[in-house]
């Protein structure tokens, strides 16, 4: 069987090329957002999965090829699959729909799934569109693997753990699916991506030569803003420390790369899984450099000695908020002064990161500026700054349709991008919050693209990666 998979651009190629020279200054400083070049791991991973199984698969990454729909048409009509696969979040559902009408009306006799966090959390309204055949929740390598059998003939549909799809009767919607082991994944498959543009790309935002990894999923948090707790659930299941230890270095010698950047949530979260890492990395002599992701209040000296010691260079920290009232709505479980204690102690060892968002449910302006004060006087190395956007399976979410603020799942999805202000969801006007918003990144991120632009000796024409 022949298996395309897509991961769909938010902009077409050629839109999202002149938004990335437009806002180079902003992805020097750190900004993830306003142009997000990331590789699709997900579909990697699937990837990996299904080829181990012996099946024939096509990874087509729109994003990083910088494809558009016309492209993409062509590759369709050239593979002529017979199962394409689809990659959804909230904020690419509507490129994701339109994958699948283009795959319907190219390949009609092709079955089109959707997965990811978007149709995970809303299975039936995605299969409400009648291009869409399936729909998988949760994480999706067994389950996709189980439709392949399905579709040829030795498997039933009606025993897959997380398939969702339409019959003659009803709407069939299972639960999602977590899988327990994670050493029992094949890694992601970088060869089917342009892994080297995202490589060109960190050097720019993330000061290394290096790409990212994923090797834990699920978080027993429970941020307000966060979904991830409904898409791959509270219990946090992490590669051994070996595995991705061996992860790392065939990446670092398939790439020449310096370095990695841990996608994961929290990658800190166990401290026993920590140390045996860290350990791991020293005793092997790794010479590679890695950055991380954490909590404010999973920072520990101990531990964070290790860590440097094993070639940690960055950590990245979800700060989110200046305003203590915020910070209590959005259950960070820390306050202001920890954020200062903890950002001190860190930046001892690593350079730091910041993560924040302004314009969060019922914030006034005031809250904004707490924000902006707190996010200078930590002075951290880079930042990221987002515009609150409600994303369905988050308690904000929840509770924003309860009062009537916003209808579910019924949001406009191409305005849910971070970097958009989302009308009666605080107490600031969108224009006036995205006045806001550009102020604070331009105080942020000219002096770090000039740090930049000096760094590189300004060789560098900074276009998006060729």
């Amino acid at each position: 069987m022949k298996i395309l998979l897509v991961n769909p651009i938010f902009y077409d190629g050629q839109q999202f090329s002149n938004k990335y020279q437009q806002y180079i200054d902003w992805i020097k400083g750190g900004n993830l957002y306003v142009a997000p070049f990331e590789p699709p791991l997900g579909l990697a991973s699937l990837s990996s999965y299904l080829t181990k199984e012996g099946h024939h698969v096509v990874l087509v990454d729109m994003q990083g090829l910088l494809m558009d729909s016309t492209e993409l048409a062509n590759t369709i009509a050239g593979s002529r699959p017979d199962l394409v696969g689809v990659t959804a979040m909230t904020t690419t559902l509507p490129a994701a729909l339109r994958v699948a009408e283009l795959a319907r009306n190219i390949a009609p006799d092709a079955k089109v799934v959707l997965g990811g966090v978007h149709p995970t959390l809303d299975p039936a309204g995605v299969l409400a569109n009648e291009c869409v055949d399936f729909v998988i929740r949760g994480e999706g390598e067994k389950a996709l693997a189980d439709l392949v059998a399905a579709l040829e003939g030795s498997h039933s549909f009606e025993k897959i753990e997380g398939l969702c799809y339409r019959n003659s009767a009803r709407t069939r919607i299972t639960r999602r699916v977590i899988i327990p082991d994670q050493d029992s994944l094949p890694a992601p498959d970088y060869e089917a991506l342009p892994t080297e543009r995202y490589i060109q790309h960190n050097e720019l935002l993330r000061d290394i030569r290096g790409v990212s990894m994923l090797v834990s999923r699920g978080c027993p948090f429970q941020c307000s803003f966060c979904a991830v707790h409904q898409t791959m659930g509270q219990k946090w299941r992490v590669k051994s420390a070996p595995l991705v230890v061996d992860e790392m270095l065939a990446l670092r010698d398939r790439y020449n790369l310096d370095g990695v950047w841990f996608k994961d949530s929290i990658l800190n979260l166990n401290k026993v899984w920590t140390k045996a890492f860290a350990e791991l990395l020293i005793k092997r002599k790794a010479d590679i450099s890695w950055q991380a992701n954490t909590r404010v209040d999973l920072i520990h000296e101990e531990e964070l000695r290790l860590m440097k010691e094993a070639g940690l260079v960055e950590l990245d920290l979800g700060i989110e908020s200046g305003s203590p009232e915020s910070l209590i709505k959005l259950k960070k479980g820390i306050t202001v002064e920890q954020i200062k204690e903890k950002v001190r102690l860190a930046k001892k060892y690593v350079k730091v990161f910041g993560f924040f968002m302004v314009g969060l449910p019922g914030e006034d302006e005031k809250d904004v500026l707490q924000t902006f004060e707190l996010a200078k006087e930590l002075d951290l190395d880079r930042s990221t700054w987002s515009i609150y956007s409600p994303l369905p399976g988050s308690a904000f979410y929840d509770d924003l349709v309860s009062q009537g603020k916003i209808e579910t799942y019924r949001l406009n999805h191409e305005h849910i991008h971070f970097t958009e202000a989302y009308e009666g969801i605080c107490n600031i006007h969108p224009e006036r919050l995205k006045e806001l918003y550009r102020q604070i990144n331009a105080y942020f991120y000219a002096e770090a693209s000039a740090e930049v632009e000096n760094r590189m000796q300004k060789t560098q024409s900074y276009k998006m990666p060729a």
